[in-house]
């Protein structure tokens, strides 16, 4: 958006649900993280129809806080994500094939943040390690970079994948950093 740019509400959907994280799915469809329910990944349509997402991979348990869960879609792999904070896990799930990985790494622990970059490549914040790693679409690490932002929380990357955007969730120093993907 630029300073000129007008944002207009559209619709307000009601949901029956507590709502994480979410992503675009497609043009009408958004994927979203809701951690009191079973599975935490559902859908909802811009009518405000919900549903389920249901893969193998998914713990089929109940979240009790927010912060324990994000996800993300990757339009370009039909691939969604799910991050499980507290066992320092990321989930890849193809919606197509119904295959999965579980990403398990050193850098990753507690993690929070993730999305979508270019050609269907991945971007996992670290809250518990200060690591932004950047993963394949098969869930290989591509790169990781400590940065200097403590507890990276939201993790963004620009559609023409430029740009990384931080934000973290340390109490007396909350900020937002912008970062440029050489």
């Amino acid at each position: 958006m630029s300073k000129d740019s007008v944002v207009t509400l559209i619709k307000t959907l009601a949901t029956s649900f507590t709502c994480c994280s979410i992503s675009t799915l497609d043009t009408g469809t958004f994927v979203v993280s809701s951690p009191y329910n079973k599975p935490p990944v559902r859908t909802i349509d811009v009518h405000g129809n919900e549903g389920e997402i249901q893969h193998k991979l998914l713990p089929d348990k109940t979240y009790s806080t927010t912060w324990e869960t994000a996800c993300a879609y990757i339009p370009s792999t039909k691939t969604f994500l799910f991050s499980e904070r507290d066992k320092g896990t990321v989930y890849m799930c193809d919606t197509t094939s119904g295959e999965g990985r579980v990403i398990l790494n050193d850098k990753i622990r507690v993690p929070t943040g993730v999305c979508a970059g270019q050609a269907g490549t991945v971007f996992v914040c670290s809250q518990g390690t200060d690591y932004v790693l950047q993963l394949s679409p098969q869930g290989d690490v591509l790169a990781s970079h400590r940065v200097s932002l403590r507890h990276p929380f939201a993790v963004s990357v620009s559609k023409n994948g430029s740009r990384l955007v931080l934000s973290n969730s340390t109490v007396g120093q909350n900020m937002i950093k912008l970062f440029s993907i050489v």
